[in-house]
């Protein structure tokens, strides 16, 4: 009984009454166990959740499959939200582990927006986007907002004086967003392979020439580098030559090797090594768009020649679905079709894929 709680002047009845109603004894032996629990190391299972849910972290609960956890590392981060670091920390738990945190410049009109350099390209879309979206949100400042990430292609809105046009984009950023998201992503990969082709291969593509051959009548004009009027003087310059007239596209295939889509290329370029005497090398680089073939499992590219839209009305369509794809006259697509280069990649919504291919011919 609590003797010390009683005044002086308590009557027999007050005492009998505090003593009936004196649970301490009872209570006592747990509530001095129960002491300090909450700071072990590891809290009993039963008892975890509420502690959890008094510190306020079952926002993040999520993200961990242990409260010991979520409790050992949501702390700490409560008390650096508001802040970068805090940002850092809670991206680390989807394993972005090498982020670079750029704020926009001050003197524009949204100056409280950053952006975030990744530092990888996420193996799925979803949900770890989103939750990289929503993480953020709840580790930076009230007043910052993050408009985009991105890593292995980051092209940002030009500034007059301040970056070159050609690395830039007028008036934009680039990326896309997901479905349910507010944050603009923009990722890129590269695949870089060598084509080798063969004797069938020049002939189907007309580019069979050998020094000293003569010359027929052909479709192309008659200053071209290699030749003259005796014939082929230069077997490289002039297979170069009629290559790069060629109109070319980068297919990409699934693993029953069906076509998924088509890309033209941004750039076509004679990388043939100077001391060639009649193999030349043509490099074709395209860069898929945002969003093609979305979904799609792509297990190999080749190089497509001779083809365009069979729309030709939209000649400069960059990506063509196989429908979309038509050939020249007296040309099929097996014929047409140069190399199988493996890949492994599914094409998603956010990455650009950088596809280079050297043919040697």
């Amino acid at each position: 009984m609590a003797e010390h709680l009683l005044p002086g002047n308590a009557t027999a009845l007050e005492r009998s009454v505090s003593e009936a109603l004196d649970r301490i004894g009872y209570f006592g032996p747990t509530i001095d166990a129960g002491r300090g629990v909450k700071y072990r190391p590891v809290l009993p299972s039963d008892f975890a959740p509420w502690v959890v849910a008094e510190y306020g972290l079952g926002p993040i609960s999520a993200y961990f499959n242990d409260a010991n956890m979520l409790i050992a590392v949501g702390v700490p981060w409560q008390r650096l939200r508001g802040t970068p670091l805090a940002v850092a920390v809670a991206l680390s738990w989807l394993n972005y582990t090498n982020i670079d945190i750029d704020d926009a410049h001050p003197a524009r009109r949204m100056w409280n927006r950053y952006s975030i350099g990744t530092g990888r390209v996420p193996a799925a879309e979803l949900p770890i986007l989103l939750d990289a979206e929503y993480l953020a949100g709840l580790s930076d400042p009230a007043r910052s907002v993050l408009f985009r990430g991105w890593h292995g292609y980051d092209l940002r809105a030009l500034e007059w004086s301040e970056g070159r046009w050609g690395d830039a984009i007028w008036g934009d950023d680039s990326g896309a967003r997901l479905e349910g998201g507010t944050v603009k992503w923009s990722h890129g990969e590269d695949v870089a392979s060598t084509v080798e082709a063969g004797s069938a291969e020049r002939i189907a593509l007309g580019v069979d020439v050998h020094e000293g051959d003569e010359l027929d009548w052909g479709d192309f004009p008659w200053d071209a580098p290699g030749i003259s009027w005796d014939g082929v003087e230069d077997a490289a310059a002039f297979k170069a030559f009629l290559m790069l007239r060629l109109p070319v596209y980068v297919g990409f295939y699934g693993g029953d090797g069906q076509a998924i889509g088509y890309r033209r290329p941004l750039a076509v370029r004679d990388v043939t090594n100077i001391d060639s005497v009649e193999t030349v090398a043509i490099q074709v680089e395209c860069r898929t768009g945002f969003g093609d073939g979305a979904g799609q499992q792509a297990a190999s590219c080749a190089l497509v020649f001779r083809a365009r839209n069979a729309d030709q009305a939209r000649p400069g369509k960059l990506w063509l679905d196989p429908e979309e794809i038509a050939f020249e006259d007296g040309f099929e697509a097996d014929d047409m079709t140069i190399g199988s280069v493996p890949l492994d990649f599914t094409f998603r919504r956010t990455v650009r894929q950088h596809v280079t291919l050297t043919l040697e011919i």
